[in-house]
């Protein structure tokens, strides 16, 4: 259980963290350095400014002292079809970039974070909450009430 860590809303000038959590997560999943885009900070800034002006972005970071030991964001989820349903029933939120720091991995930081989240979604009017899972990810998850949706995909190039 965490205690000691203080968990708080983002403001802008937390993007820098933001951003190095983000591309945290790429390299975890040992994505090379070569595939990321050479802007790629650049646009995960401009995905925050754009998502807190248009889609009611929010990030929440977790910090023991000045160290940040997590964080996660959430947003309205841009559907990629069209919306033919009322919001009131059918609003999704998206949470992304869901990160511990290796050192507070299994503290309860990404329980805490995640349910910041959800919270936020929730207030936003959000029916649904979707997030896409890592394999270390999907107990905590499913802990939490997140339910296996199907989704498939197919490999179209390299």
């Amino acid at each position: 259980m965490v205690t000691a860590i203080d968990f708080i809303r983002a403001r802008p000038e937390h993007d820098d963290i933001m951003v190095a959590h983000y591309l945290a997560i790429w390299e975890s999943y040992d994505t090379p350095q070569d595939h990321l885009r050479e802007d790629a900070q650049d646009i995960i800034r401009i995905f925050l400014r754009d998502g807190r002006q248009n889609r009611k972005l929010a990030s929440f970071i977790a910090f023991d002292g000045n160290m940040p030991a997590g964080s996660v964001s959430c947003q309205l989820h841009t559907m990629p079809y069209p919306v033919v349903l009322k919001p009131q029933h059918m609003l999704q939120g998206y949470i992304w970039s869901v990160y511990s720091d290796p050192l507070y991995r299994g503290r309860g930081v990404a329980k805490k974070l995640v349910s910041m989240a959800v919270e936020h979604l929730r207030e936003a009017g959000c029916t649904t909450a979707v997030l896409h899972a890592s394999e270390a990810g999907k107990p905590l998850y499913a802990g939490m009430g997140f339910e296996l949706a199907m989704e498939m995909r197919m490999k179209l190039g390299p």
